[in-house]
């Protein structure tokens, strides 16, 4: 018999854990919870960024959470960060399952050096995250929301930053930069848009699409979308050099990661007109204040990092890891198992 405990957090509760996790108990797992209590989702994302800057071991450990998951041989979490203390409180530690793509908040080098597997849960919100990329794509071209909050606040504007040019989407050509889960269903989305694709990822192996260096597609590209993951390698890695290869009439759109775009370099690229505009759901500052100068700009749409916050991915999620978890258990291949 093993004991699975789940640490529920704001955004996937412990009910859809239990729910997720139950066909593992015709292995002989047994499936209990614990709720990480949070005042709100501030808090919680002032923690992620913590985590994400390197403050893994600063997050304090409730003793609630280190009393549960002390007696665990599986160990579930979203955000809760694992690291050297709590791995070592956890004597029978087998496993640790990840549900979402990143493990930022795991030390996952010391799990492998104590011999403990751990499991993320790829593509898990890809649906949710490419449905909104094509969203706002469409929404800052459009300009739909500038024109829902005029309307909202008695405005009838029907002049905007890129009335001059306009686009339909038709004929366009749309640059994807990382091609791996989100970056593939985006260009699948876009297909019946009747767009041109070009990929940038030097990781792609898929001979189905056009592959291209990135000045190439900064330079050839109506619409640059980014779906790559954030490395030290490529941090920055659409800077001033490759704003300037982009055409006067193209956007940037970026639902992945902030640290991908010198925000720096952007701001001063769309403030002056050099493009035609840019869809950000990501800041080097969140949540940023009014006065943080993208916010100021008249040619971006903004969102509240949302991109992978439906309903359905979290609920959805424990399914997907406690599947991976399956095919493990069953001596298969999972695609979800991080240290092979």
């Amino acid at each position: 018999m093993m004991k699975l405990v789940g640490i529920g957090d704001l955004f996937i509760p412990c009910e859809y854990i239990e729910r997720g996790m139950k066909p593992l108990e015709k292995y002989g797992v047994s499936v209990s919870t614990v709720e990480w209590k949070l005042k709100d989702f501030e808090e919680l994302q002032n923690i992620n960024l913590a985590v994400e800057q390197g403050g893994r071991e600063d997050v304090e450990i409730p003793g609630y959470i280190l009393e549960k998951a002390s007696e665990a041989d599986i160990l579930i979490t979203q955000f809760f960060p694992i690291g050297k203390k709590l791995i070592d409180a956890c004597g029978k530690l087998k496993y640790i399952g990840v549900l979402r793509a990143g493990y930022e908040n795991i030390d996952f080098e010391y799990a492998a050096e104590k011999g403990i597997k751990v499991f993320n849960t790829v593509g898990r919100n890809a649906h949710a995250v490419s449905d909104f990329t094509v969203g706002v794509m469409i929404a800052e071209a459009r300009n739909i929301a500038r024109g829902h909050y005029g309307i909202k606040n008695g405005e009838w504007i029907r002049t905007y930053p890129n009335s001059d040019s306009i686009p339909d989407f038709t004929g366009k050509t749309v640059g994807i930069i990382g091609y791996g889960e989100i970056g593939r269903l985006v260009a699948r989305k876009l297909s019946g848009f009747d767009v041109n694709i070009l990929v940038y990822d030097p990781f792609c192996r898929d001979e189905n699409v056009k592959k291209t260096e990135l000045d190439t597609l900064m330079r050839e590209s109506d619409f640059v979308t980014l779906h790559a993951r954030l490395t030290s390698e490529n941090e920055h890695m659409i800077g001033a050099h490759e704003l300037s290869l982009m055409k006067p009439t193209a956007y940037l759109i970026n639902t992945s990661r902030s640290g991908l775009v010198d925000e720096k370099a952007l701001y001063e690229t769309l403030s002056s007109g050099r493009i035609a505009g840019a869809a950000l759901d990501v800041f080097d500052v969140e949540p940023p204040p009014i006065d943080y100068p993208l916010v100021t700009l008249p040619n971006v749409t903004l969102t509240p990092h949302m991109a992978g916050g439906s309903t359905d991915a979290f609920l959805n999620t424990p399914k997907l890891l406690a599947a991976g978890l399956e095919d493990y258990l069953n001596g298969k291949f999972t695609r979800f198992l991080l240290n092979k």
